[in-house]
């Protein structure tokens, strides 16, 4: 069976590797530290983790000692997890439809990463739907996007790739990015995720921006002390949820109640 082109990117860049290198972390510890805010509410708690990639979360949380269930679309991602966690509880899946999943199962419901591959409101939807549906009455579902102005300003300016990109019509006159197909991730912007919510008849409960300034800072975040990365890390736990600042990052994680 021919690869996927989320397969092929995924075998060609480990994600895996991702979440350990500087920004990486920035990312992974300021998503664990809003976790842990709304887990300490629950008695063992269920928490399902849709694309998994390779279990970065799903590793941590189990050495916590909670219950997860994780599902992920690339196979090379689950060898990897099932390799470093061989009593992982993972299964091949789609964010958008999962039967083997039943209703009202999760109490937490992870989508850290499926939103970036789907294209267009429509396929968004079927995944925060499918969320909605696997997730309790009254559970927390956090949901991960790929911001639009990051990608414009490191991609699209420092690249030098804004004309073409307007050229093809991937970019709108108000600089919006209109992915197509052929493209790897999709792009969104704050107004574009509240009326996702709208749709989907979810409740915000909070949203973050899990990276800030770190992906802008790779270089500089790799040159740091570890005493100064240290107080880059609290510095972003501490202004994560400041609306001033939500979007500018590459990340947003929207945390929202069913």
């Amino acid at each position: 069976m021919a690869l996927t082109d989320i397969e092929k990117h995924y075998n060609k860049h480990p994600e895996d590797l991702r979440l350990l290198r500087r920004h990486g972390i920035v990312e992974f510890e300021t998503t664990m530290h809003h976790l842990h805010r709304f887990l300490q509410n629950y008695q063992n708690p269920f928490i399902l983790d849709v694309g998994c990639g390779t279990g970065r979360y799903g590793s941590s949380l189990m050495a916590e000692g909670y219950l997860v269930k994780s599902v992920e679309l690339v196979q090379r991602n689950i060898d990897v997890f099932l390799k470093r966690e061989p009593t992982a509880d993972v299964v091949k899946g789609d964010a958008r439809n999962m039967p083997f999943i039943e209703d009202n199962t999760a109490d937490i419901t992870l989508l850290l990463g499926p939103l970036y591959h789907l294209f267009g409101e429509e396929e968004k939807l079927k995944a925060l739907n499918e969320a909605k549906r696997v997730t309790k009455t009254g559970g927390l579902i956090f949901v991960a996007y790929l911001m639009n102005e990051y990608s414009i300003l490191s991609y699209c300016f420092d690249e030098d790739r804004i004309s073409d990109l307007f050229t093809k019509g991937v970019i709108d006159k108000d600089y919006h990015i209109r992915s197509k197909g052929d493209e790897l991730y999709d792009y969104i912007r704050l107004e574009d995720i509240n009326q996702l919510n709208e749709k989907a008849g979810l409740e915000r409960v909070t949203i973050f921006s899990p990276d800030g300034a770190a992906d802008y800072m790779r270089t500089r975040l790799n040159h740091m002390n570890e005493t100064t990365f240290r107080h880059f890390i609290e510095y972003q736990k501490c202004i994560s949820e400041r609306a001033d600042l939500i979007g500018a990052g590459s990340h947003t994680v929207d945390v929202v109640r069913v």
